[in-house]
């Protein structure tokens, strides 16, 4: 078996965890014998072929007016004409179509496709391989990935983003498998017309990622020591994150005795508003941390995203830590949650966060907590979501996929 995998983006380059996600895959495929391979985008140097922790590695030189991971401002006219290219990108097509004939893989498994091209969809099936599409955001529905605008989430495809994404829309019929990394961003695909009659749809979760040379031994949490529940909120500072929602709440909170950290980073006017704003001793803004370590100092997990989360990470990398979440109702978040702890709170009624982490304070008291969380960890870690794709792989070459109804695998 081979597989060639297809991503934006591709170590040493992260901006969010699709990238963690796939170099994961990839070198999980790999130690367990299967032939893989990658291809990505750049946005310096030329054309390229490297080895990546046993992993070979196409870095292909974006054709396009500009990378977008520079940082740089844009004209709105620049970044419409930059997304029309990116829908097909007919000058990237050359490049992947040469690497699906050179390597000759048995499945092409795809994630990603801004700054590479939808058009290696249609090239795999003219070669007769399957074609497996994993979605971890919302790239095929809008232009910036996550339906948010505005300051809101957006439940429907806005006439525009329904314009601009017609192509992938089309062009998603050749996907012979469409894997959601939760059941909620499956479903906001498949109820929007994605994919076709004929696609098998099912759900392979994401992973947290595993700690790269940390202990994994859990530290011996005195919880709510003193009397002080210390909480914490990881991630990128920005507006979708919900951050501000905590403030409010917690501020009107007398009853419990609380610290907040908010560790992450954003726009330096956004992050300074929000410490002005909130102006109270108990809350820190730390910044840029390592996870595991944050983790292992705080008693729960606060994530409040206000976007529809197409997975959330940083809840199963809290549980492989025996950290307790309480998380929003918003996107993929409630699947993700322990089940038997129930501390999903409800995003329309704010009050209903402290009445959540009351009951995780609780939760959290109790002897077995911390082992109760890492053992439903486990049920995300690297391991079982590389089983899962070999599992899928397996079945789709040797014909036994052929239902189209959603159906969980991992």
């Amino acid at each position: 078996m081979k597989i060639l995998i297809a991503n934006t983006l591709y170590d040493p380059v992260r901006v969010g965890g699709a990238e963690v996600s796939t170099q994961i895959l990839a070198e999980g495929l790999a130690a367990s014998g299967i032939e893989v391979c990658v291809v990505c985008a750049t946005g310096t140097g030329g054309d390229r072929v490297a080895m990546v922790n046993g992993v070979k590695v196409y870095y292909l030189r974006l054709a396009n007016l500009y990378w977008p991971y520079d940082q740089a401002r844009r004209s709105p006219a620049t970044k419409i004409l930059w997304h029309a290219i990116d829908v097909h990108n007919v000058f990237m097509q050359p490049k992947l179509r040469r690497i699906v004939e050179t390597e000759r893989p048995d499945i092409v498994n795809t994630s990603n496709l801004s700054c590479l091209s939808i058009g290696l969809w249609k090239f795999a099936r003219d070669a007769g391989l399957k074609t497996v599409h994993t979605l971890r955001d919302y790239y095929l529905m809008c232009p910036a990935s996550t339906m948010y605008a505005n300051g809101r989430t957006c439940e429907k495809q806005c006439s525009r983003c329904a314009l601009y994404s017609s192509p992938k829309k089309r062009a998603s019929r050749n996907v012979d498998v469409a894997v959601g990394v939760s059941r909620f961003v499956l479903e906001k695909h498949l109820h929007s017309g994605y994919f076709s009659s004929e696609t098998l749809a099912t759900v392979i979760h994401d992973c947290y990622m595993p700690d790269s040379g940390a202990s994994t031994e859990l530290r011996r949490r005195q919880s709510c020591a003193g009397g002080v529940v210390q909480l914490g909120i990881l991630g990128r500072v920005s507006p979708e994150k919900g951050i501000e929602l905590v403030l409010e709440e917690l501020k009107r909170e007398s009853s419990l005795n609380w610290r907040l950290a908010i560790a992450g980073v954003g726009k330096p006017h956004y992050v300074d508003g929000l410490k002005a704003a909130s102006n109270d001793r108990r809350i820190q803004f730390i910044g840029q941390v390592d996870a595991t370590a944050f983790l292992d100092t705080i008693d729960v997990l606060i994530v409040p995203s206000d976007w529809n989360e197409p997975f959330g990470r940083v809840t199963v990398e809290a549980y492989a830590r025996g950290v307790a979440v309480v998380g929003s109702s918003s996107g993929a978040i409630p699947e993700v949650i322990e089940p038997g702890s129930a501390l999903v709170f409800d995003r329309s009624r704010p009050s209903t966060l402290i009445e959540k982490i009351r009951h995780a304070v609780e939760l959290v008291t109790r002897p077995d907590a911390d082992a109760r969380f890492v053992e439903y960890a486990r049920r995300f870690s690297p391991e079982a979501m590389v089983h899962a794709y070999v599992e899928l792989y397996s079945a789709i070459l040797t014909e036994r996929a052929n239902v189209r109804d959603v159906e969980e695998i991992s």
